[in-house]
């Protein structure tokens, strides 16, 4: 196994919390209502851009787009991701293992939290859902991840927080993992379907990995 694709937000980047926050900002000053995270969560498959058009009308989708990325852009200065994550990837990185993302968020909220919390050099490549047809749990993105990288199906795993990654994973063929070793999550609990491994903990997944 060379090849590791992961997930994005709440996989390898707490950013469900900035998520919800920005969201949540968005929601109460473009419609005078408020979300839950739980409501915001059921809003997820479309990217963010794709979800605030969805619930806005189309005045307001400049305005609100430009509200939700600078109130997501600065939530990544107060909270930092965990320093469990970054050293798992940089051990798996210095290993020589091939990592890569299949996000369903978009690409301009991707490249901000890369950026903003140095994690580009993690990965060969980032497939958001702005470069797919049809987001997970369509495997659409994994396939377009794996040619990208020159990876077969045998040889990489799939690491997700939700449901939707493991039906991605499993429809691409990868073997997939199971993970909640953020504080906040997709999942509450037991995932459907189950994936082939779960892990709770990242350093016992990066030593997993290196010891396969």
């Amino acid at each position: 196994m060379r090849t590791i694709l992961f997930d994005f937000d709440g996989t390898v980047a707490d950013t469900l919390p900035l998520i919800f926050t920005a969201f949540r900002s968005t929601f109460q000053r473009f419609l005078q209502e408020h979300y839950t995270d739980e409501q915001i969560v059921a809003l997820f498959g479309p990217t963010e851009t794709g979800i605030l058009q969805n619930r806005l009308p189309a005045h307001e989708h400049a305005a609100a787009l430009d509200h939700f990325f600078a109130i997501y852009t600065s939530e990544h200065a107060r909270v930092q991701n965990p320093g469990e994550i970054a050293r798992m990837l940089e051990q798996l990185h210095a290993a020589g293992v091939q990592m890569g993302i299949v996000t369903g968020k978009g690409r301009r909220s991707a490249d901000i939290s890369l950026r903003e919390w140095g994690l580009e050099t993690y990965f060969s490549v980032v497939i958001t859902g702005d470069d797919v047809s049809q987001p997970k749990p369509h495997p659409e993105g994994i396939f377009t991840a794996l040619k990208e990288l020159g990876s077969t199906a045998g040889e990489t795993i799939f690491v997700g927080d939700s449901d939707a990654d493991i039906v991605a994973g499993r429809a691409a063929g990868l073997t997939t993992v199971g993970v909640d070793w953020l504080p906040v999550t997709q999942k509450a609990g037991s995932f459907d379907p189950e994936p082939d491994y779960r892990f709770s903990d990242a350093q016992v997944f990066a030593d997993w990995v290196l010891g396969r």
